[in-house]
């Protein structure tokens, strides 16, 4: 049994985390009704939660490479969930952005250790592995919404569920990855590794410049993951005419696509290649965001979030390998980039696209979303494969 829970613990653990990574942006609603916010304060509350972890990462990550510390697992996402309940009793604007950045702060802790567990215990088969860690992100990030929407029903107390789930993590952290036996396997798997790395790192070389213009991709890319992840429950409110407790569900639908879509484009860059997929994603994502955002009926909302989702999704896992290649003496430094700043760097940009959208509209200001997507195009063109 605990053989398959180390399998499978570290994409459970990912999900947990990204369980109240993503129900912050379903309980925007929920925070303009109770506390009347605007668009702007709104967005702001994302902004909170990605500014700690945007700046902590890749730090975090430097530490990891270099010092094991396996309890940022547990107390990561630990802190990323109760932040989140803890919003129940919150009185004030400021309380709840206190909280946002707590909930970032957990996420920053969490990831960097937990993509290298998966690292020290499946090594073997490492490939497989870290797809499934990032599936269990992306299905996080789609039930985390659908959980919150509880609030909408019972209230703002049903977000202590969310500590009742942290807290069954930390037991099957505990009963999985604490005994005796992981601790030998682990220890094991990190001489192999640490000699596996050594002959690596002898032979290769960094890339900074082909890096450099990959991160516009990545910047690209996590802008149009935050804006729309904030802004879809919104537009399906405003827009479709929709109900207030029915929108985290159109933000689990989009993230239960990014969760089979992010799949795909892994299982789609090894027959074109990398660079290729990333570019195709972004040349579907433009006219496809033009019709989601413009559409005024439920059918054409949803019909056009699939292709939408697909050019955001799917460049999630080829951006990721770029990224480790560019800098192939580098891997752990630009994993905390490439993992780190994809999903939250664009939380930095959101509390300004509110801002126009209170100044104007919610689609017009949805409609800067179209040069992000041409810059991430045009910057995918500009690079090389990697050797």
């Amino acid at each position: 049994m605990k053989r398959i829970i180390r399998k499978y613990g570290p994409p459970i653990f990912h999900c947990i985390n990204d369980f109240g990574q993503g129900s912050l942006a379903a309980l925007i609603p929920f925070f303009i009704a109770n506390f009347g916010l605007n668009y702007y304060q709104s967005a702001s509350i994302i902004f909170c939660n990605t500014v700690v972890a945007s700046v902590a990462q890749p730090v975090l990550g430097y530490v990891a490479d270099r010092w094991r510390v396996p309890w940022f697992i547990p107390v990561g996402f630990s802190v990323t969930l109760v932040s989140i309940s803890a919003i129940a009793i919150a009185t004030s604007y400021e309380m709840i952005l206190a909280l946002s950045l707590l909930a970032g702060v957990g996420a920053a802790l969490f990831h960097p250790e937990a993509a290298l567990l998966v690292n020290r215990t499946q090594s073997h088969e490492l490939g497989n592995a870290m797809g499934r860690f990032a599936v269990g992100g992306s299905a996080g990030f789609a039930l985390g919404p659908l959980l919150a929407g509880g609030v909408y029903v019972f209230g703002g107390q049903f977000l202590w569920v969310f500590t009742i789930i942290a807290l069954l993590g930390v037991l099957l952290y505990l009963y999985a990855f604490m005994g005796e036996g992981e601790a030998d396997t682990a220890d094991t798997a990190d001489t192999g590794n640490r000699e596996s790395r050594s002959k690596v790192l002898s032979t290769a070389t960094n890339d900074w410049a082909s890096f450099g213009k990959l991160f516009f991709v990545i910047a690209s890319g996590s802008i149009l993951f935050s804006v729309l992840a904030i802004f879809i429950p919104i537009l399906y409110i405003t827009v479709i005419n929709g109900e207030a407790s029915a929108s985290s569900l159109a933000l689990t639908a989009y993230f239960a696509m990014g969760a089979v879509l992010t799949y795909m484009g892994g299982a789609l860059s090894d027959r074109l290649g990398f660079l290729k997929t990333v570019r195709l994603g972004n040349l579907i994502f433009l006219p496809s965001v033009l019709v989601f955002i413009f559409v005024s009926n439920i059918w054409g909302f949803f019909g056009a979030m699939i292709p939408m989702a697909f050019g955001v999704f799917s460049q999630y896992g080829p951006i990721t390998v770029l990224g480790q290649k560019y800098l192939a003496k580098n891997a752990g430094f630009a994993s905390g980039i490439t993992l780190g700043l994809g999903i939250t760097l664009g939380g930095l940009v959101a509390p300004y696209v509110g801002h126009l959208a209170d100044i104007y509209d919610v689609q017009t200001a949805l409609m800067t979303l179209i040069p992000v997507g041409v810059i991430g195009l045009l910057m995918s063109f500009w690079l090389k494969e990697p050797k």
